[in-house]
């Protein structure tokens, strides 16, 4: 996988002589996505290309290439596969559509570029994809523009949109591997790349289907061990495994014996879209949860309510409060307040401000040895007039990373105060309280699964 990564050389076959905008030029966002190494343009009708000299065929070129990344329509893709082929290229990125994602004649040809690559030695990446983004190097393929950020994520899918929505479905990436149809190189090898890559401490997984899926799950296995592995499953209906195999040539298979299987290697497995995006960040910021008890602090005893469902339904249970860990609070609090697990520091915060007593109240919970990870409830109205309602720093203060701490707050300034809450990375922020307890969850999940791993060993 290193030299589709890390090359020192791209030769681009098929490289359009438009720019701008509407171009979808992928020299050009080779160029500004800040690669350094040597591009060589390949078209015939073009003298140079964003100021480098273009060739004719790639064989002109004269110099030796690490990767080829082909653009070319399908019916020309064999011929430029041989001619890399001829003159030593070992890597090849396809990208163009209309092979095993479509007709009888597309699979034959997609099967006969695998035949020509394994003749030669050749790897290929695609067809039908974006190829690879590598933020650290730095270097991409895509033909759309994607943002650069050195992240500690890594990404494999089956489809552009989660390169391109990296923010709304991983929320990060700092490398990406697009396996389009898999056509040779698949999950496994870019499992084991990002699983072993030290600037990679998450990978986030968009599965439609898997060859080889006895040798992925044993791979997993060993992955899972040393960094966590998001694998969101789709094609999960039969109408969706029917648009998966015109998608991208998957067979996507039963749902439940992927889940089974996922599972049981210790991948942290989502149903919904908007759950990947949580897993990664709780996976990626929030410490192990070494037991199921959680503490919930509230401004609102609704909130409290509904985060005690959650809870439940996601396997945790409420945590009991000793009166030790209570005391805080209790002397801040009105005689009359009967106080619990939720703790509802309202009427206290009433009497002596929030500053006072949100961080006292999370100071307790998290120094009591029968919490194992905290859920907050807070308002967040506007700055500056609501200033006094902001507790971000104080919070973060108390915060010592030894137990997970997530947090929903409600009002008219949930993102901006979400943001201060977040800024040094410690507590993290949901949209819903659900979506908090469900991060916690996979917390307790994955603490699960490493503690029967040395239990094992």
């Amino acid at each position: 996988m290193k030299r589709f990564m890390e090359p020192e050389s791209v030769a681009v076959i098929g490289a359009t002589r438009k720019n701008g905008p509407n171009a979808y030029n992928l020299v050009e966002n080779m160029l500004r996505f800040g690669y350094q190494g040597r591009v060589f343009p390949v078209n015939p009708q073009a003298d140079k290309i964003l100021g480098l000299k273009a060739f004719p065929r790639v064989g002109d070129i004269g110099q030796a290439i690490d990767l080829a990344v082909v653009n070319l329509p399908r019916d020309l893709v064999i011929q430029g596969i041989r001619e890399c082929a001829s003159v030593g290229i070992k890597a090849a990125i396809i990208v163009g559509q209309g092979f095993a994602d479509a007709d009888e004649t597309g699979k034959v040809m997609q099967r006969d570029i695998v035949t020509i690559a394994k003749t030669n030695g050749m790897r290929i990446l695609g067809p039908n994809t974006l190829g690879v983004l590598n933020a650290f190097r730095p270097f991409t393929t895509s033909f759309m523009p994607l943002s650069r950020k050195t992240a500690p994520v890594g990404v494999i899918c089956q489809s552009g949109i989660f390169f391109v929505g990296s923010r709304k479905f991983s929320g990060m990436m700092g490398k990406g591997i697009d396996i389009g149809n898999a056509s040779d190189i698949g999950f496994n090898e870019a499992l084991t790349y990002l699983g072993e890559d030290p600037d990679i401490r998450v990978v986030a997984i968009h599965m439609e289907g898997v060859d080889q899926g006895r040798k992925f799950i044993s791979l997993a296995s060993r992955i899972t061990c040393k960094k966590p592995v998001v694998v969101f499953k789709t094609g999960k209906s039969e109408a969706g495994a029917r648009a998966a195999a015109s998608h991208s040539g998957s067979m996507a298979g039963s749902y439940q014996i992927y889940q089974a299987a996922l599972t049981q290697a210790g991948c942290t497995l989502v149903r919904e879209d908007w759950q990947m995006r949580d897993a990664v960040r709780a996976l990626l910021y929030l410490p192990p949860m070494k037991g199921n008890r959680i503490a919930v602090i509230t401004v609102t005893g609704a909130g409290g309510i509904i985060a005690t469902d959650a809870l439940e339904k996601y396997g945790l249970t409420l945590a009991p409060l000793s009166r030790e860990t209570l005391s805080p609070v209790a002397s801040l609090s009105p005689p009359w307040m009967p106080l619990g697990n939720p703790l509802d520091i309202w009427p206290a915060v009433m009497k002596h401000g929030i500053q006072k007593v949100y961080p006292n109240a999370l100071k307790a919970l998290l120094t009591d040895p029968s919490v194992d990870g905290v859920l907050c409830i807070n308002v967040a109205m506007n700055l500056p007039v609501y200033a006094f309602l902001d507790v971000s720093e104080e919070l973060n203060n108390v915060v010592s990373g030894n137990k997970p701490v997530v947090a929903w707050l409600y009002g008219e300034n949930s993102e901006g105060i979400g943001e201060k809450l977040e800024k040094e990375e410690k507590i993290i922020t949901f949209p819903t309280i659900e979506e908090a307890a469900w991060a916690l969850s996979i917390l307790r999940k994955r603490q699960a699964y490493l503690e029967r791993i040395s239990r094992r060993e």
